[in-house]
């Protein structure tokens, strides 16, 4: 109640009302407030009430003087108590009046009503932020507003809301806002007056801290950018915060992002910018799993339906090269139709093959020739289980090859046929001959030529059979090179590549049945075979190797051939027969088996060229009569400890016979320059004949001692002596110069005797049967005295001026 004395409210000055109201707002006395700002319209302009409510106290509730904010005066007083100014002159009132409380009109909002209310809201939020540090208080105080000043809105979401988040909901990341300022107590002020820049920076700092990061980003980023007006480089810092997502492997937080946050909305070349950098983040990422495919995918769906709703052009040229992905004016990362559709075919693309978005389109934009084949048998050959994958895995396979090189345009450098090639190749390697066979050989959608098919399997036989570490064609890498070589031989194709692999193969497994080596201790590898200079004489490494393996002549020529013909493509005929047989026949007599040597040199070198004698190679020949020579002049090392002599008889002397026999053979096709030596070796061998003769001989005479002086029938002992005389006859050899005497004869005539008789002397009595063996024995050696003499006939002719008719090629 007014004292008496006092003034009415009605008739107070304007200065002294003002200063009255000041009173009564600093006090919270809402009523006589309401009731001066009545009674005084003309001296309480809006600018003045707002004024006067900045007096009130910083944690009066907001909803108490919102309404007087508003102009809505509510209840009021009759008698307002004017005794707080009655003392008070008019001077000292008005001066009073201009230390009142104010605040400063925003710039952007002008003189109006709205901007001064607008300007008055904010200057209350940070008195109560500065004195109370209750931002709740100033979101109360300003969410009425919303919707009916402009600017509240974006204010207080993207200023006051954020910087409670960041107070309360961040609290134990201990966030300060405004860290550059050093007075916290006016946190609002400062955070309000940071650049932009800055308090992005701030704001992402905590963004995926303990929530879903999008929800950060539309709790605290998005409306704070708002609030700033979409500044361009706080934006920018935006931007280099989602590329260093992926350069730190955050692929699914940028995907989260870009599908899930619309960015800035309200702005159309900073939406460009985020449609951009959301085609560029699909270029830089570096993963390749399901997953990624799947973002790329979502990506796509966004700004394909940015586009459809910015009408995005599609006729824009394509770049020739990546260039910088990041670079705003890149046509690749442009937002538009074509750029999206490259990146729909190279997202496709890259999932195929599992590799980087970027290098697809690296390969696609501006690879070469081979670096598309490279990339092609990547992809064919991808994964450390490409070889095990089932036929329909390996058809899709194909089916992909064929679309990244005629749809995608990823492999538009190659043509069909290299793309086939690289897949039979695989095909091959992962052994899926049947599957091979069915597309490339049978004709199910081949698209390769019988010749080009038989290149790939004959590359495959090849790797297969190198690759191998053992000659069994049953197992392992040998098993597979038979297995792509029956995919054609022998009943598709009997092409002579196909025949050189198929024996080179017998060939090898035969020689995996016996111990060889090159190195000692090391198994015989099948690539040694195949690159060996000379992989006939690897039999002779065999014989050596495994005892008794010369009396298996025919399997060694044949493996020998095959030999010859899988790495030459010429199995050298008799040459390697004689060179194989020779290899035996050393291999025999280092064995000390000189009957096995002596009928592999009768019955298959002289066999060998039997029918067509006249007209011998001169390579075979050669290897004939050093393999007869070995061993005609061969002597067992054992034999004069077990009494095996010439002189001791019987079958010395056969052995003998037989060596001379081979030394005959030797002699028909040995070179002059080696005459002298065979002849040497068959004088020493008829020396022993000779002295094997002479001990019969008086073997003989002692026996018939023994009979004169033991038997009194004369006649027997008159047969015997008529018998041995006989025997002395026959069984005398030709003596050397007598063998010469006959090859000059030879040669003044048409032909050579192959046989000198020297007697036709009957055997008679009991001794008929015997009789017949001594004949049989005198016609052999008669007979290889004349081979002798035909083989003088050929070594010497060139002294005695006469054409030997023997033909060595």
């Amino acid at each position: 109640m007014p004292t008496p004395n006092s003034t009415p409210a009605s008739e107070l000055s304007a200065a002294k009302s003002i200063i009255l109201a000041a009173h009564y707002a600093s006090s919270a006395e809402l009523k006589p407030l309401r009731s001066l700002f009545s009674l005084h319209p003309s001296t309480f302009s809006k600018e003045m009430q707002l004024r006067v409510l900045l007096c009130l106290p910083e944690t009066t509730k907001p909803d108490l003087y919102v309404p007087l904010i508003k102009g809505e005066l509510g209840e009021t007083v009759t008698e307002v108590d004017t005794t707080p100014v009655s003392e008070i002159s008019e001077k000292a009132a008005n001066k009073r009046m201009k230390e009142l409380p104010t605040f400063t009109l925003l710039e952007s909002r002008g003189e109006n009503c709205e901007g001064v209310l607008l300007s008055y809201l904010v200057c209350r939020a940070r008195n109560i932020d500065r004195e109370t540090g209750a931002l709740s208080i100033a979101i109360e105080l300003l969410s009425p507003f919303v919707g009916t000043v402009t600017g509240i809105h974006k204010y207080l979401e993207g200023i006051v809301d954020v910087l409670a988040r960041l107070t309360y909901d961040y609290a134990s990341e201990d966030v300060v806002a405004g860290e550059e300022a050093e007075d916290e107590s006016g946190r609002l002020a400062v955070f309000e007056e940071l650049k932009a820049q800055v308090g992005i920076r701030l704001l992402l700092a905590r963004c995926g801290g303990r929530q879903v990061i999008v929800n950060d980003l539309r709790r605290l980023v998005g409306p704070y950018l708002d609030a700033k007006g979409n500044d361009r480089e706080a934006w920018e810092v935006v931007w280099d915060w989602l590329k260093g997502k992926i350069a730190d492997g955050g692929w699914g937080d940028f995907v989260e992002v870009v599908t899930k946050w619309d960015g800035p909305v309200e702005d159309q070349g900073l939406a460009d910018e985020y449609a951009r950098l959301s085609v560029a983040g699909c270029y830089v990422c570096r993963e390749t799993e399901q997953s990624a495919w799947e973002g790329m995918r979502a990506i796509h769906r966004r700004c394909s339906n940015y586009v459809g709703e910015s009408k995005g052009s599609k006729d824009q040229k394509l770049p020739e090269k990546l260039g910088d992905l990041f670079d705003k004016e890149n046509p690749l990362t442009a937002p538009n139709e074509a750029s999206l559709q490259l990146l729909d075919v190279l997202i496709t693309s890259a999932g195929v093959i599992s590799i980087p978005l970027a290098h697809v389109a690296k390969i696609k934009l501006e690879g070469s020739h081979d670096d598309q084949k490279t990339l092609l048998v990547r992809y064919v050959r991808n994964g450390p289980n490409w070889t095990k994958r089932s036929d329909e895995e390996w058809k899709k396979t194909r089916d992909g090859a064929k679309w990244l090189q005629t749809k995608a345009k990823v492999l538009d450098k190659l043509i069909v046929e290299e793309v086939e090639k690289v897949l039979l190749g695989a095909m091959l390697a992962a052994t899926k001959f049947r599957l091979v066979k069915e597309i490339y050989v049978n004709g199910w959608n081949g698209c390769l030529g019988k010749d080009d098919v038989e290149t790939g399997i004959l590359d495959a036989f090849q790797e297969f059979y190198d690759n191998a570490s053992n000659g069994n064609k049953t197992r392992g890498s040998m098993k597979n090179a038979l297995g792509a070589l029956q995919i054609l031989y022998p009943h598709t194709s009997k092409s002579t590549a196909l025949e050189r692999a198929y024996r080179l193969t017998n060939a090898t497994h035969a020689l995996s049945h016996y111990s060889l080596t090159l190195t000692p201790g090391t198994p015989l590898l099948p690539v040694q075979i195949r690159i060996h200079s000379d992989p006939v004489s690897l039999i002779a490494r065999l014989l050596d190797s495994n005892s008794k393996s010369f009396v298996q002549g025919e399997t060694l020529v044949t493996i020998a051939r095959d030999l010859c013909f899988g790495t030459t493509g010429n199995d050298g005929g008799k040459k390697t027969d004689a060179r194989v047989i020779g290899m035996c026949i050393e291999a025999a007599l280092s064995e000390g088996d000189f009957e096995t040597a002596y009928s592999l040199g009768m019955n298959r070198l002289v066999i060998m060229i039997a029918e067509n004698e006249q007209n011998v190679d001169e390579e075979v020949a050669d290897m004939i009569w050093r393999a007869c020579f070995q061993a005609g002049r061969y002597r067992s090392p054992y034999a004069a400890l077990v009494g095996e002599t010439a002189a001791f008889g019987g079958k010395a002397l056969r052995t003998v016979e037989m060596r001379m026999e081979l030394l005959a053979r030797a002699l028909r096709f040995c070179p002059p320059s080696a005459l002298a030596e065979v002849l040497a070796s068959w004088r020493r061998c008829e020396e022993e004949m000779l002295a094997g003769l002479k001990e019969e001989e008086e073997e003989e005479e002692k026996q018939e001692a023994y009979w004169n002086n033991n038997n009194t029938s004369g006649e027997s002992a008159g047969n015997t002596v008529t018998s041995a005389s006989r025997r002395k006859d026959d069984e005398t050899p030709m003596g050397l110069f007598a063998v010469a005497a006959g090859a000059a004869k030879a040669l003044r005539g048409s032909a050579f005797p192959l046989s000198t008789p020297r007697g036709n002397i009957l055997p008679a009595g009991d001794d008929a049967a015997a009789a017949a063996a001594e004949e049989q024995r005198t016609r052999k050696r008669d007979m290889v005295s004349g081979m002798v003499t035909s083989g003088l006939a050929s070594g010497l002719g060139w002294v005695l001026g006469a054409q030997p008719n023997v033909n060595r090629g």
